[in-house]
């Protein structure tokens, strides 16, 4: 039997970054809302990319975000999770962007030039080993 295992903020930290995909989640006028989206860790901040008219960019700036990172492999049961809560914010001009964070590429084609940044977030990890 596996054991679960809290992580500290360091490695909470380390492992989102080794990522390039997580899921978000706010509550929208019509209830809870989850999407994965691809993100990059930068300077303890987390950065997501997105399309001009996407629901994140409509309904995010400014409000309470949930992020979920994690790595599991479902045949041995192992892996881990880590969280992210905070604020996230809308950047509408890339000069309010770190340039190492500009280089992030979505999987999803077509044109992606607003930032949601997810700074100053309370960071939990689990790891199941």
């Amino acid at each position: 039997m596996a054991e679960l295992i809290e992580l500290d903020v360091d490695e909470s930290w380390d492992l989102a970054g080794e990522q390039g995909l997580c899921r978000i989640g706010w509550s929208s006028g019509s209830g809870p809302v989850i999407l994965p989206v691809n993100h990059v860790i930068h300077d303890r901040t987390l950065w997501i990319r997105t399309s001009a008219y996407s629901s994140l960019v409509k309904e995010v700036d400014d409000t309470p975000v949930a992020v979920l990172v994690d790595s599991i492999d479902p045949e041995t049961h192992v892996g881990w999770s880590v969280q992210l809560r905070g604020v996230a914010h809308v950047h509408f001009h890339t000069d309010t962007v770190p340039e190492d964070v500009q280089r992030l590429r979505t999987w999803p084609d077509g044109p992606r030039p607003l930032w949601i940044e997810l700074a100053g977030a309370e960071v939990t990890g689990r790891r199941l080993d």
